[in-house]
C-alpha cells in the first residue's frame, strides 16, 4: 500500500473521530509516535496526514501544545473527505438553517428566470418522484434532482455550486428521510405547488411555498433523524 493511500486512512480516521465527537473542539490529537505505532508507519506518512488536515482547518499544530482539534468554525466542512465520512446528521441544524435561507431565494429567481425546458424537467423530475416504486437511495436521488433543476432555472451558476454542495452535504439524511412514506408525499406535494408559482412566474407565491417545503423538511427531518 502507498504512503499516500495509508495516510488517507489516517485522516479519515481522524475525521471521523472528530465528526463522531470522539476528539471534540480542542481535543488533543494522537502524538506522532502514537500513530505511527497504532497504523504501522513512519514519520513520514503521519506528518504527511497531520499536515493535511491542517491545512484543512481541523486541526492545529502548535509549539508545546502538540495537534489539537481545531474550533469547529475553522473546520472546512464542504471538504470532500469530510463530506463522505460525516454528511451530516452532526451538521444537520447548520445545513437546515442554510437551505431555509437560500432555498426560498432561488424559488423566487427560478420564478423570474426559468424557461419551458426547466419547466418541463422540473415536472419530468415530478412525475418520477410521485411514481417511484424503488427505495430511499432512489427517491432521494430524485429529490436532489429535482432542487438541482429548480436552481439551474435560477440561470445562477453560483447558486447551482451552491445547492451542490448542500446536496452533497445532506445526501445522507434525505435518504433517511425517503424511508417515510409519508416524508416522500409532503415532498412531492410541496415541489408540486412551486413548480405551479415558477410556472406562473410569481416570485412572492414560489418564495413562500418553499418556505412551507422548507418547514415541512424540517418536522419529517426531526422524526426521520430520531431512527438514527
Amino acid at each position: 500500500m502507498s504512503n499516500r493511500k495509508l495516510s488517507d486512512q489516517i485522516i479519515e480516521d481522524i475525521l471521523s473521530q472528530i465528526g463522531s465527537g470522539q476528539l471534540g473542539d480542542g481535543s488533543i490529537v494522537p502524538s506522532e509516535l502514537t500513530l505511527c505505532t497504532t497504523y504501522k508507519v513512519t514519520r513520514g506518512v503521519v506528518r504527511e496526514a497531520i499536515r493535511s488536515l491542517d491545512a484543512k482547518g481541523f486541526i492545529r499544530v502548535s509549539q508545546g501544545m502538540g495537534t489539537i482539534v481545531a474550533p469547529v468554525h475553522q473546520w472546512n466542512v464542504l471538504d470532500p473527505v469530510w463530506v463522505s465520512i460525516n454528511s451530516n446528521v452532526s451538521l444537520y441544524d447548520y445545513l437546515q438553517a442554510t437551505r431555509e435561507m437560500l432555498e426560498p431565494e432561488i424559488a423566487a429567481l427560478a420564478a423570474k428566470n426559468a424557461t419551458q425546458e426547466n419547466i418541463k424537467e422540473l415536472q419530468d423530475l415530478l412525475d418520477l418522484q410521485i411514481n417511484c416504486l424503488d427505495g430511499p437511495n432512489v427517491i432521494a436521488d430524485i429529490d436532489v434532482a429535482w432542487h438541482a433543476a429548480l436552481s439551474r432555472a435560477t440561470q445562477n451558476p453560483i447558486l447551482n455550486n451552491m445547492n451542490s454542495l448542500m446536496a452533497n452535504l445532506s445526501i445522507k439524511i434525505r435518504i433517511e428521510a425517503a424511508k417515510l412514506p409519508e416524508a416522500v408525499e409532503h415532498a412531492s406535494y410541496w415541489h408540486g405547488e412551486i413548480m405551479q408559482a415558477v410556472r406562473s412566474g410569481n416570485s412572492d407565491l414560489a418564495k413562500a411555498a418553499m418556505r412551507m417545503h422548507m418547514n415541512q423538511v424540517k418536522a419529517d427531518l426531526r422524526i426521520a433523524l430520531q431512527t438514527i
